[in-house]
Order: structure tokens, then C-alpha cells, then sequence
């Protein structure tokens, strides 16, 4: 259950619920807006968390929040340099990944970083670019809020980003 409504900056998505893979293909419908096929490629630092506490994301203000239990991956996004990314505020983007998803979303690898070991993106997604940007219930169960941005398809996952770099994300035709 969505709508799209218009914005002044473009489409606006508005859902109260977590969104399902057909939900992102029917969305594309609605936009009249094929899907855009990508390959994660940026890296990101993760550890495991030892205590029960709150995650909040941030991307040019509050993106999201997520509570984290211990044994929940918690997850720092890298740039190019392998340096934490930041918004324009210096936020450093760090979210919560269940343990089981993470393996399933990222492998590791040999390096190590200030905020944990370092692990690449194993799936392909699906990104539909939205204008007027989302609020939307997040597949972890918390609202994610963006003021433009993309709606991705990731396995059975949809979510929101606010941004994606070609440094993280690497477009491909999706024929």
C-alpha cells in the first residue's frame, strides 16, 4: 500500500508499510520509469554490536534510526578511500544490519578500517530514482524519510538512499 504524489521537486513515494518486491515493480509501473539495474561497489566497515542500543542515520539530516542488539552488524558506509562517508553536517553514515542479511549482502575481505573489518556488496539491485523523494517503513521496521532520493530493490529488500555515488553504486543496462 503507497501512493505517489506530487511534489514540487518531482514524485514523492508515501508508505505506511514495508514495501514488497512487486510494490517496487509496480511503482516503476506508476512512475512509468523502467528500473535501473546496478551492482553494489562500494565497501562498507562493519562490527558487531555488544550492547542493545539506537542507530540513527543520517544523510543531510536524519535519515532513519534502527535499534541494535547484540550480535546486529553495525554498518559504516566507505568512499572510494576506504574512508568513512560523511554528509554535508560530518555525519558519518553508519546503519544496523541484521546478522544473517549482512552475510547474505556482503562478503569480507583481508582489510580493516577504523570502524571494523572491511566487506564488498555480493548482490545486484534494482534503483528507481525518486525526484520528490520517499517516506517509507524501512525492511528493518523504522521510517526512512529522504527529500530526494532512490527507492532500491535489493534481493526481497526495499529501501531508501539518498544517495548513490558511482563510487558506491555502478549502474548497468537493465535489459
Amino acid at each position: 500500500m503507497f501512493t505517489l504524489e506530487t511534489s514540487a521537486t518531482g514524485m514523492r513515494l508515501v508508505a505506511h508499510e514495508k514495501l514488497s518486491a512487486d510494490d517496487f515493480r509496480e511503482i516503476a509501473r506508476q512512475l512509468k520509469t523502467p528500473a535501473v539495474a546496478a551492482h553494489k561497489t562500494g565497501m562498507v566497515a562493519a562490527y558487531p554490536a555488544t550492547t542493545r542500543h539506537t542507530v540513527e542515520t543520517y544523510w543531510n539530516g536524519k535519515e532513519t534510526q534502527a535499534s541494535a542488539e547484540p550480535g546486529d552488524m553495525l554498518v559504516t558506509s566507505l568512499d572510494a578511500e576506504g574512508l568513512a562517508m560523511r554528509d554535508a553536517a560530518g555525519a558519518i553514515t553508519t546503519y544496523v544490519i541484521k546478522p544473517a542479511k549482512f552475510a547474505e549482502l556482503y562478503a569480507p575481505t583481508e582489510r580493516v578500517s577504523a570502524f571494523g573489518n572491511i566487506f564488498e556488496p555480493r548482490a545486484a539491485i534494482e534503483t528507481l530514482y525518486l525526484p520528490g523523494g520517499f517516506d517509507i517503513i524501512a525492511p528493518w521496521g523504522e521510517p526512512q524519510r529522504c527529500d530526494t532520493g532512490y527507492l532500491l530493490l535489493n534481493g526481497n529488500d526495499v529501501y531508501g538512499h539518498s544517495v548513490l555515488l558511482e563510487t558506491t553504486i555502478k549502474f548497468h543496462d537493465a535489459s
